[in-house]
């Protein structure tokens, strides 16, 4: 049984509740909520990039300034780098034979940072070919773009060629990288200018719906337990992006223009009709220097941007507002303008941004008889404003609240997974309240400690998702909240 509440009333009605409930041999705990650890959980927070807009970065130079801001504030670790240099020849991947690229990566790791990525193909304002140069060999067709020293080559999405070529560098690269402990998400549309999806050309120009069809289903047959992402609002629109990517195969949507007149409201009224039906991945606009004396902002013709804390400011707003789970550190120029003139903001999207899974109270037996059957009944909320996309194709809803007797050796002796609750109900300003059926058959007598925690039901009942709870004891990701008789 589950009931969702509004703040205002959670309290009387769960106190409601506990009120039909045998007084006699129950207790309630009422648990503290941290609402200022960095918490890290699948699909967000703050991340830092690789952008690879110029040159790739050294990995050794690289970590070296990132260190600090990866190990205190970072969630993932974004790789947007060129198809040419993720394939620089037919077959060699970048994860097997470049060796700057297994530091980088390795770097993150080593820093508990999951990996995210966008592999894009569109030459526009590059230092070279975005496209691994064996596919212009093989056939594909394309067209001249502007580099960042001069003309370069680009192929048209729709070219058979490309697309099969395409093809085979996905599967081997999921073949990589789809797997959810590493992985946070990938961007898998990926065309147009910097892989945005605007200032697509194509050989056939009334074929955008039909490219996005392909080349989507080039990535969901491939990945089938990453997310998958796209930007939302691009040159296909919305309402195809929707029909046939986010609802048929489970596409979770980006934005990259926060904190800009880009966001438009037309976007903003998209983002608040998502909300809590697929993932929102958010992105500044602005980047590039944390300098006041550069500028790019003042482009801007809906917002009055004076400096970069305005950005920050606007950026940040924007991103809580629509309920984004990410935010972007970004490269280390970025990295210090947020540090230095925006700590604060920092601090508040780590508190207040992506998912805080707060077990609110829990009422539960004292003293159960062997082979009993009672009751566990909890109350939750996401302290947060985005939320655990749990709902979302590819995660099959894989996260359920759960409860766990452990004995003196912090060894599980029953575990009670609650099937019936689904956390990505668990939205900002409501409240979850869920009545767990429980038995203790073929408990030996002996006192127990209780624990809650979020498991992944795919992976065995293991604790996945980190709690915004403090205790005095967790162990192995199960926190203890009291201790139950068995009799």
């Amino acid at each position: 049984m589950k009931f969702v509440i509004y703040p205002l009333i959670s309290y009387i009605l769960f106190s409601f509740l506990l009120s039909c409930q045998p007084k006699d041999g129950n207790q309630t705990v009422y648990l503290e909520a941290d609402t200022v650890s960095l918490i890290r959980n699948p699909c967000m927070g703050w991340g830092l990039y690789d952008d690879a807009s110029g040159e790739v970065q050294n990995a050794d130079a690289y970590w070296q300034a990132q260190d600090e801001a990866a190990c205190k504030y970072g969630s993932f670790f974004y790789v947007r780098w060129r198809w040419s240099d993720m394939e620089p020849e037919e077959g060699r991947y970048a994860w097997l034979y470049d060796e700057n690229y297994k530091k980088l990566i390795q770097g993150a790791h080593d820093r508990g940072l999951k990996l995210c990525f966008r592999i894009y193909n569109n030459s526009q304002d590059n230092i070279r070919q975005g496209t691994p140069e064996y596919v212009r060999k093989a056939g594909a067709k394309g067209y001249m773009v502007k580099g960042s020293g001069g003309d370069l080559w680009t192929p048209y999405p729709d070219d058979p060629v490309f697309l099969a070529k395409l093809d085979k560098f996905v599967k081997a690269f999921a073949e990589e990288y789809d797997d959810p402990d590493r992985v946070d998400f990938v961007d898998a549309y990926n065309i147009g200018w910097w892989g945005e999806c605007h200032n697509i050309r194509l050989q056939e120009p009334d074929r955008l719906e039909w490219l996005l069809d392909s080349i989507s289903t080039i990535y969901s047959s491939a990945f089938k337990h990453v997310l998958l992402a796209l930007p939302f609002g691009s040159q296909v629109g919305f309402e195809a992006e929707k029909r046939i990517a986010i609802d048929p195969k489970g596409y979770v949507m980006r934005r990259d223009g926060l904190g800009s007149m880009w966001f438009s409201d037309k976007e903003m009224q998209i983002a608040k009709e998502m909300y809590g039906k697929t993932l929102l991945i958010g992105e500044s606009c602005w980047w590039g220097s944390s300098d006041d004396s550069v500028k790019p902002y003042a482009t801007d013709r809906q917002y009055v941007l004076k400096n970069w804390r305005d950005v920050y400011e606007l950026t940040c707003e924007q991103a809580l507002e629509y309920g984004f789970n990410t935010l972007d550190l970004r490269e280390l120029p970025e990295t210090k303008g947020w540090t230095v003139k925006a700590g604060d903001l920092v601090q508040k999207f780590i508190s207040k941004g992506g998912y805080r899974l707060y077990p609110y109270a829990v009422t539960f037996p004292v003293k159960v008889k062997v082979g009993e059957k009672t009751q566990i009944e909890h109350s939750w909320r996401n302290l947060a404003t985005g939320y655990l996309p749990n709902n979302v194709k590819n995660w099959n809803n894989k996260y359920k609240p759960a409860f766990a007797l452990l004995d003196d050796r912090g060894e599980v002796v029953k575990m009670f997974v609650d099937q019936n609750a689904d956390p990505s109900s668990w939205l900002y300003g409501l409240e979850n309240i869920y009545s767990l059926p429980v038995s203790l058959d073929g408990i030996a007598s002996g006192t127990y400690r209780l624990a809650v925690s979020v498991v992944n039901v795919s992976k065995g009942n293991i604790p996945e998702i980190r709690l915004a709870v403090n205790v005095d004891s967790e162990v192995n990701g199960w926190c203890v909240i009291g201790q139950i008789s068995v009799v």
